[in-house]
């Protein structure tokens, strides 16, 4: 009988293993388990073996992985989370097994790489400079006016990045100190507008497909939560669709990508023209590909997975396939206060076309504020409906179902 393929899954969630598992791969893991439920240590119980490190100390991974390698030899390292992708690329190279590749994970991780190489295509960037020191966002604020944003050179999640409009906002950011200790920083010009679109895409032996777009509401500034995603865009936000497609391809090619997944958030500008805002080799948040799927039919993960497997079928995934349904996922934002009660959350399992949910929101407690996409949302709900106005509809259903009472007798029902 012939040795099952051994994969080496860097950090993420248990689904992973098991999904590859399923496959026939013989699987090690490495990443942090803190929060893995028993049923997800059960899934870990079946691999090779299991190394419980953060999964983004590169070369602790690396030296686990050759470990592994020596031990059994490994086929393929993946990563389908953040914080695993540049760690993947580095054990895959050092190897010699197949993966993300150095060159796509540095352009992707390291946001000044990205620009950098992009430096030849106008069409496809925006103005930009890396910055070490107040001295060097004064220069570029003269340069290129308000308002811009400046952001960790490497970072998730939108956490550090600041957004500033106005010279008050620029003379805070210039003033404070702990901010500068964190440099460098990238300063970029802004791109205006409440939407920010996010391609999903498979790339097999060079060839990009797309899997499905989304459309994220954004919060007003200062806040950069994102409140409400859509696969795929409801009308009018539909409208750039196909630019949208021509760039986010076009920008692959420049990069050079060449396998494995990719999230790339965009921005239309004023003129019309998508803007690449930054992009991951990995899935979509917020179970982004999730929603995909259900809309689509494209199962992301799945099909990474089954092109590591020797001499595997052609599993090449449509490009732009048509939408047959709706994905949804709503951000709850309730006010940040002591809470006295709140409606059940399972009675959300009653509305048709809600899928899941998850709910922070205790009696006694506060909810935290949602300002960035880091996560420990008070409350997020997804929905799987058959279009926009059925989605419309789940959601006033929602409204009049969830609430939450306040300390000081104030009701709020969440409103989208």
């Amino acid at each position: 009988m012939p040795e099952r393929p051994h994969l080496l899954v860097l950090s993420g969630w248990a689904g992973v293993p098991e999904s590859a598992l399923a496959l026939g791969f013989d699987v090690s893991f490495i990443g942090d388990t803190t929060e893995f439920s028993d049923s997800d240590r059960e899934i870990l119980a079946r691999c090779r073996s299991v190394h419980e490190m953060p999964a983004n100390r590169a070369a602790a991974v690396l030296a686990a992985a050759r470990d592994i390698h020596v031990r059994l030899p490994l086929e393929a390292a993946v990563s389908f989370g953040e914080f695993g992708t540049e760690s993947s690329a580095v054990v895959a190279d050092a190897l010699g097994i197949r993966g993300l590749s150095l060159k796509t994970a540095a352009a992707t991780h390291y946001k000044d790489l990205m620009r950098a190489a992009l430096a030849g295509r106008p069409d496809l960037t925006i103005a930009w400079e890396r910055v070490t020191d107040p001295a060097g966002l004064r220069t570029f604020r003269a340069r290129h006016g308000l308002p811009l944003v400046v952001k960790p050179v490497s970072g998730a999640g939108s956490v550090g990045v600041r957004q500033i409009f106005t010279d008050a906002e620029l003379d805070d950011t210039l003033d404070d100190r702990a901010f500068w200790r964190e440099a460098p920083y990238l300063a970029e010009e802004f791109v205006p507008g409440d939407m920010v679109y996010s391609v999903e895409t498979v790339t097999l032996r060079g060839r990009h497909h797309i899997a499905g777009v989304s459309a994220g509401r954004l919060s007003a500034h200062p806040n950069l939560a994102i409140t409400e995603i859509s696969v795929p865009p409801p009308p009018p936000y539909d409208a750039p669709l196909a630019r949208i497609h021509e760039t986010v391809l076009a920008f692959l090619d420049v990069l050079g990508h060449d396998w494995g997944l990719t999230h790339t958030e965009v921005k239309v500008a004023a003129d019309g023209r998508p803007v690449v805002i930054e992009s991951q080799p990995r899935i979509g948040g917020m179970r982004i590909f999730r929603m995909v799927e259900h809309a689509t039919g494209v199962d992301e993960v799945g099909t990474i997975l089954r092109s590591l497997l020797p001499d595997a079928p052609d599993v090449t995934p449509p490009h732009l396939p048509p939408y047959t349904a709706v994905g949804m996922c709503l951000s709850l934002v309730p006010p940040s206060k002591p809470v006295r009660r709140t409606a059940d959350p399972e009675l959300l399992r009653e509305i048709k076309g809600v899928d899941d949910f998850e709910i922070a929101v205790r009696p006694g407690r506060v909810p935290a504020p949602v300002t960035d996409n880091s996560g420990g949302r008070p409350g997020l709900i997804w929905l799987r409906v058959p279009d926009h106005a059925a989605a419309e509809l789940v959601k006033k259903e929602i409204s009049r179902t969830y609430w939450v009472e306040y300390e000081d007798g104030d009701v709020w029902h969440p409103w989208f």
